[in-house]
């Protein structure tokens, strides 16, 4: 696991597994942030 996983777990815990609220707190794609969550 690296370290922009972990960001993405992080964030995903934070804000309740909302995917989309994730990617954008990341600056990044919602599709992004489900595979590196997986």
């Amino acid at each position: 696991m690296n370290f922009q996983q972990l960001r993405s777990v992080r964030e995903a815990q934070r804000r309740g597994f909302n995917l989309t609220e994730v990617a954008q707190a990341l600056h990044t794609s919602q599709p992004g942030v489900s595979r590196q969550i997986r």
